[in-house]
């Protein structure tokens, strides 16, 4: 624990700040910043951002932990760490699947759980009863409890009925509503991309409709009702394209994107790879390129990890089979670092930031002095570590690369610092 750090020798990621894009000193003492320039004042402990980044804390707004319930799948403490090592300090977490977060009481139990874990954990709360998408979940007693938000996660769509529901009610009440868009009705037992590489592997394929044909209904909705629409999980050009269209035509709308469908494509399951079995599915080249840009260019608006963790018996089957989902914060900075250069590096970094926050209509965390704020620095100046990755998932996309990193994270009174 320490009561001062100075970070030195970094540029700082905080649009609006007159030395966003600067190489500069931050001194950071007590969880409180207190002075930001090209030098700073003498600290308890000194880190050398080797020309890294510097921004305030990352934040996650999706990922799954089946703890209670399947601790043996991931623990609440290896989870915590997991995301820490990611360059977390805050992860929007679904969590529990016996019970389900469809009461205050889940939300309550997680909260006192987590206070003393490496990062901050923010509830989401079931936006249906047992996430099947017919009934309405205690939705307002769980944010009065501490849920930052409502969704059933990546799961297909429940009936429009409950959906116009839920986006007028939470409206009403100030509650952020994330909806997945996938209609199921398109297909059944999809496994991967609708298109070349699921025919010559025999799998069935996830059409792209399933997809842009939910956003488009999501998207009227929204219109007829007058609320603000966030969309959790896209992967085609085409819903980037609608939802350049919504905008124009005046809707509210906001849209997380995980980042292996930034970063990969169907081709990376070519040879059965079940890590890479994961929804939304991964697309087409002309889809990854298209989402590319479109965060770079800020028409998405937020990147999270779909952190989803399985066992063994879940995920080593045959493909058809086998659970959807990665434990992707294992690989999450050599992901980055390995899809992003430094010029672009900054736009990510920005949208992990205040993109996401302002996704769940949190509190941006400006790099102010005197504001109390989560840090996080990042540079890629370091061997590669990945090894060290914290989660006990069996499905880990963890992998050898060039990409090494040095990540320290500050939250409150505690400095954690790997490389």
């Amino acid at each position: 624990m320490s009561s001062s750090v100075a970070i030195k020798n970094g540029i700082l990621v905080s649009p609006g700040h007159p030395l966003n894009g600067a190489l500069v000193s931050l001194k950071w003492s007590n969880g409180v910043i207190d002075e930001i320039g090209k030098e700073v004042g003498p600290a308890d402990i000194i880190i050398d951002a080797q020309g890294g980044f510097i921004s305030s804390g990352w934040c996650d707004v999706y990922s799954v932990l089946p703890d209670p319930g399947a601790e043996w799948k991931e623990r609440i403490d290896t989870f915590s760490h997991a995301a820490h090592l990611a360059g977390f300090t805050q992860s929007a977490v679904f969590a529990g699947v016996d019970p389900l977060p469809v009461k205050a009481s889940s939300i309550i139990s997680l909260k006192q759980r987590a206070k003393d874990l490496k990062i901050d954990l923010l509830p989401l709360g079931a936006a249906s009863e047992a996430r099947e998408g017919k009934e309405m979940a205690e939705v307002n007693d769980m944010f009065l409890a501490g849920a930052v938000a409502q969704t059933d996660g990546i799961v297909p769509h429940g009936s429009d009925s409950l959906r116009s529901k839920l986006l007028e009610y939470c409206h009403s009440l100030n509650i952020p509503y994330l909806t997945h868009p996938f209609n199921p009705k398109w297909v059944a037992g999809g496994q991967i991309n609708e298109g070349y590489i699921s025919v010559n592997l025999g799998l069935k394929g996830i059409p792209k409709a399933a997809e842009t044909t939910a956003l488009l209904a999501d998207i009227e909705l929204a219109k007829w009702l007058g609320v603000p629409l966030r969309v959790l999980g896209i992967s085609t050009k085409d819903s980037v394209e609608i939802i350049k269209n919504a905008r124009e035509q005046g809707v509210d709308i906001k849209v997380a994107v995980p980042l292996m469908n930034i970063c990969y494509t169907e081709a990376d399951i070519d040879n059965f790879d079940e890590r890479f079995k994961v929804m939304p599915p991964l697309r087409t080249n002309e889809d990854k390129d298209a989402l590319r840009s479109a965060v770079l260019n800020g028409d998405i608006n937020a990147i999270f990890s779909n952190h989803t963790p399985e066992d063994i018996e879940n995920k080593k089957l045959e493909f058809d089979y086998t659970a959807f989902g990665a434990a992707t914060y294992a690989g999450f900075i050599p992901q980055l670092f390995s899809e992003f250069n430094d010029k672009e590096l900054p736009q990510v970094i920005h949208a992990l930031t205040a993109g996401n926050r302002n996704f769940l209509d949190l509190e941006s965390g400006s790099l102010e002095i005197g504001n109390a704020v989560n840090l996080t620095v990042i540079s890629r100046n370091v061997p590669d570590n990945s090894s060290k990755n914290g989660s006990i998932a069996y499905n880990k996309l963890s992998f050898d690369s060039n990409a090494g990193g040095l990540v320290c994270t500050a939250r409150g009174l505690q400095l954690n610092m790997h490389s």
